[in-house]
């Protein structure tokens, strides 16, 4: 059998007008970068930051949220405003605190270890710093809310090296979900 490259063209014959282009490679692009899309954010309206206060935002997770298509992510995901290890943070509703992960742990027992519950997908929920700064409010969002369709380019700010200390940040992960294990248990009882 004949290997591909030794075929004719179809119709039997090349076609001169038609000439293949190479793609450029990425790293060849011009710089249309993220920082671009930061600036074409809409800034948060005053009436929108009403509108998040009367719906239970704390003053510190209005004042952090740069924009209304960021305000709109978190609306989107469907958070509550609570505190958390006397933090203010968006949380998820909709964690399944019964389901479990491969080494049969349930969410809740997950939470309880310091680890972030997982989505429906068995994705680890993140936690997003709301501002971008070290002791910003936190966010509870799933992969896809935080870093998907676009969503990256909202939340966080590529223009700028990061203010978050990574190791410090960890260990903030880990009490954070201790903490809400805590809570969503009482919140049981209750």
């Amino acid at each position: 059998m004949p290997e591909v490259k030794d075929l004719p063209p179809l119709g039997g014959k090349e076609n001169p007008l038609k000439t293949i282009k190479s793609l450029p490679k990425v790293e060849d692009l011009p710089p249309v970068s993220k920082s671009e899309v930061k600036n074409e954010l809409t800034p948060l309206s005053e009436e929108s930051k009403k509108e998040l206060k009367e719906q239970g935002y704390p003053d510190s997770v209005v004042e952090n949220i740069g924009s209304e298509e960021e305000k709109e992510i978190y609306e989107n995901a469907d958070l509550t405003p609570k505190e958390v290890n006397e933090r203010d943070a968006l949380t998820k509703n909709d964690i399944d605190l019964k389901q479990e992960d491969d080494f049969g742990r349930t969410n809740i027992e997950r939470m309880e270890q310091g680890l972030a519950p997982l989505d429906k997908d068995g994705n680890p929920i993140e936690l997003h710093h709301v501002g971008q700064k070290m002791d910003s409010p936190l966010a509870e969002l799933t992969r896809d809310e935080h870093r998907g369709k676009g969503n990256d380019t909202v939340l966080h700010n590529k223009q700028k090296e990061s203010e978050i200390n990574r190791e410090d940040f960890a260990k903030e992960r880990a009490e954070h979900w201790k903490a809400r294990a805590e809570q969503i248990k009482s919140e049981m009882n209750a």
